[in-house]
């Protein structure tokens, strides 16, 4: 008998702790709220051509800010998201290459969003392209700044999942590439991080991008995939990111006409940390 009342004590007390772990996700900042976020990027790029293998290291630093605009009665988020300035690092050794460049962008967008995260509407109030050495450019991944999840409707507890899907399409005057990610998120518990109380998820994306352009006079087209996996941590009162790590590693090939027929094996890791600043 004593067995089974301590059973069934120990039963409601799990059941009470996995309930107060319950949470309702919902994307609400406060309206003038400032939110300044700093993100690093890590990368390294492996591509064969010819009999020869080239590896390049990169490393990123990029500002940008979230100014909270306006909030309509329904719950729409509208955002100004301002990118500051890019810094870049570049390194290999064949060809020897050491270099560091420090881009101001003063790009801006408008970003809507509704209570849940979801995008309703995206404009571009500036856009500049990246003008990077050897006369390449690059014009900004607007996802690359936008908010990361779309919350569930219904309460989460820990373990629970819920799947995501979209499609990107990035355009310029050389090309053009569409970017397809599918996969899912798991509420992993409450914890804090940087002194804010946070819903940590896990994210688990499968990616496919392909494309076709013009580099440097000659057609290209560009198949590829690969994998998405990290943490992130988010705000349980505003529902803004707070901190975001993910690995991304990717498996492509890249065909190339014209003056010269090849195709390119790519291998692409990088890792990606996104951070609040205070």
């Amino acid at each position: 008998m004593k067995k089974s009342l301590l059973f069934i004590a120990l039963f409601f007390i799990f059941c009470s702790q996995i309930f107060s772990q319950q949470v309702t996700l919902r994307f609400q900042p406060e309206k003038g709220k400032v939110l300044n976020y700093l993100l690093l990027s890590d990368g390294t790029m492996i591509q064969s051509a010819m009999g020869m293998e080239q590896v390049m290291n990169s490393k990123t630093e990029t500002k940008y800010t979230y100014f909270i605009q306006n909030i309509s009665p329904n719950g729409d988020v509208e955002i100004i998201i301002s990118i500051d300035t890019i810094k870049t690092s570049v390194k290999s050794q064949s060809p020897p290459l050491d270099t560091t460049f420090i881009i101001p962008l003063g790009s801006k967008f408008k970003q809507t969003l509704d209570k849940y995260g979801k995008v309703v509407n995206f404009e571009t109030i500036e856009m500049k392209e990246l003008q990077l050495p050897g006369g390449v450019s690059r014009r900004i991944d607007k996802r690359s700044y936008s908010h990361p999840v779309v919350f569930p409707e219904k309460n989460i507890s820990p373990g629970e999942e819920w799947t995501f899907s979209y499609t990107d399409t990035s355009a310029t005057e050389d090309g053009k590439v569409i970017e397809k990610v599918s996969g899912k998120y798991t509420f992993k518990g409450i914890e804090g991080k940087n002194g804010i109380r946070c819903a940590k998820l896990a994210i688990d994306a499968n990616v496919s991008v392909s494309g076709q352009g013009v580099i440097q006079g000659m057609n290209y087209g560009l198949e590829g995939e690969g994998k998405n996996i990290g943490t992130l941590w988010i705000d349980l009162n505003s529902g803004a990111l707070v901190h975001m790590e993910t690995d991304t590693e990717m498996e492509m090939a890249m065909g190339i006409s014209g003056q010269v027929e090849m195709t390119m094996p790519i291998t692409q890791r990088f890792k990606t940390v996104v951070s609040l600043s205070k």
